[in-house]
This record gives structure tokens, sequence and C-alpha cells, in this order.
């Protein structure tokens, strides 16, 4: 009997099954290896942040949020000053911090950038926008802030207690920070370096009245207030100061040390009230060197270099 006619039917079958299975195991390795590259490539690129880090961003969310819904508190009484707000919207945010977003999620990051030129852009045409306009571009900043502060804080820091304290002291920071910019400390500082060649009697003056150039005395020759030269800095230092007392709360009960934190929240207080009745800058910045940033320290135990 005649064979070969089906032997080479079954040698023809056979190879064309070794090809399809060559070829399934190639798509198959060309699939794992595109999926271990991508891995790696954002194990590479993908960055993990310290506490430190964290605690700055919060921060740095915090400060957005204020200025915005400050732009929109100011919006009926002084379109100027809701300007200045919307404008310090972007201050801190710098390209790296743009960058870490983008890293997570680069669609958050073009829309939180988006959603604050939207709300600055608001204020730069010929006539001020609508109270709907700017409210409606503010919630648009919380919600994107909300956003942003999930694909960029990891869960376990989110919660962390050193990260919530560290955070609360960035933002004492920073409301120093405005409360000097609010009463020219700055400007004064600079006038002072600028005269250290000056006669011992002059700067025998300058001592004389060393609260600032911009205070008030009252009859028993103590500082009682100073002038504000920067309005919208001063609302940014009232807004900060209050918001510091209410995230203080959340955290003060799972502090280290009950003792030196019990010491914190009247000694934030104090700020929020001496920032109301604008006490010359060198009170504040005691009571914060004095009492705020020790006290935190310890309570949390929180490694700062005190000055």
């Amino acid at each position: 009997m005649y064979h070969k006619p089906y032997l080479l039917e079954n040698l023809i079958s056979h190879t064309e099954y070794n090809m399809k299975k060559l070829i399934i195991g190639f798509l198959a390795l060309t699939l794992i290896s595109s999926v271990t590259i991508s891995n790696v490539n954002n194990r590479v690129f993908a960055h993990t942040f310290s506490g430190d880090e964290s605690a700055s961003f919060l921060a740095l969310l915090e400060m957005i949020k204020t200025e915005a819904h400050l732009a929109e508190q100011n919006l009926g009484a002084n379109v100027t000053l809701a300007h200045d707000h919307a404008d310090a919207t972007t201050e801190h945010l710098d390209a790296n911090q743009t960058k870490e977003i983008s890293e997570r999620n680069k669609r958050v990051s073009d829309e939180l950038n988006s959603s604050l030129e939207a709300l600055k852009n608001a204020f730069n045409s010929t006539n001020p926008p609508s109270a709907s306009d700017v409210k409606d571009k503010v919630n648009n900043v919380d919600a994107i802030l909300g956003e942003v502060l999930s694909v960029r804080i990891d869960k376990n820091q989110l919660n962390n207690v050193t990260v919530k304290a560290l955070v609360v002291n960035d933002l004492v920071g920073e409301t120093l920070e405005h409360y000097g910019e609010a009463v020219g400390h700055e400007e004064s500082n600079k006038s002072s370096e600028s005269n250290n060649n000056s006669s011992t009697s002059n700067s025998t003056m300058r001592s004389s009245t060393s609260v600032g150039v911009n205070s008030t005395t009252s009859e028993g020759g103590n500082s009682s207030s100073v002038k504000i030269v920067s309005e919208a800095a001063y609302q940014t230092a009232q807004a900060l100061s209050a918001r510091i007392i209410d995230l203080y709360k959340d955290v003060k009960s799972a502090a280290v040390n009950s003792t030196a934190a019990e010491k914190v929240q009247p000694a934030l207080e104090t700020l929020k009230s001496d920032i109301d009745k604008k006490v010359p800058f060198d009170e504040l910045d005691h009571l914060i060197d004095s009492t705020i940033s020790p006290n935190l320290n310890s309570g949390f135990n929180l490694k700062l270099k005190l000055e």
C-alpha cells in the first residue's frame, strides 16, 4: 500500500502546528517583557516621599486652598485683594512639585495647573468676574486638590501623626512669613542692613525703635499694634492661624508627650489673637520660638532643629 502522500500531509500539519506554537510563545514573551519593562520604569521614575516631604506638600495644598477661598471671599468687597489671592494660589507650586504629581498621575497634574490658571485668568479681563464664576472655579480647585491629595500622598503618611504635626509646624512658619510681609518686616530689615555703617548715635536711635518702623506705641511705652502694609498677606496670616488650630485639634490626642502637647493649643490661639491685634512682629516670633515650636517638637518627637 502506498502511504507517502499521507506521511507528507502529516509532516506539513506537524510543521504548521510547531510554527503556531512558536508564534504564540514569541507573542507571550513579548507581552511579558513589555509588562516587566513597564514595572521597572515605574519603580525607577516613581519617587517614594519621606514624611518631611509629604508634610511640606500637605502644607502646600493648605496654602493653595486658603488663597483660593480668600479670593472668593474678597471678590464682593475688594476685587484687587481677590486678584492678589488668586495670583498667590500658584506662588508655592513649582515645576518640581508639578513633576512629582505628574509622575503619579499626569491628568491630575494637568488639571491642577489648568484649574489654578483659570482662577487667575478670571481676574485678568477688563471686567471683574462674577461671584458665580469665581465660586465655580474655586470649587474646581477644591475638587482637583482632593485628587492631588489621593495620588500624591501615600495613605499611611496621610494618617501618620508625625506628618500631621509637621504640617502644623510648616503652616506656623508660613503664618509668620506672611505676617512679616504684612507688617513690612523684611523691608525694615533690609533698610537696617543697608545702614550698618551709620554713626553710633544713629544706631542708638534706631535701636530705641527696633520694634519696627510701622509700630505704634501706647502711653506706657509698650508697643500696641503695627501698621499693615500688605492687606493680602495679612489676610493670609489670619486665615492660616485659624486653620492651624483646627488641624492641631485633630492630632493633639495622639501626642507622645501630652504635657508638652497641652501647651501648644493655647499658644496657637494666642498666635491667632496676636495677629488679629496686629502685635509687633518680634512678639509673634518670640511666641513661636519660645512656646509653639519647642512644645510641638517635644510633644510629637519631631526632631526639629530649633533656634
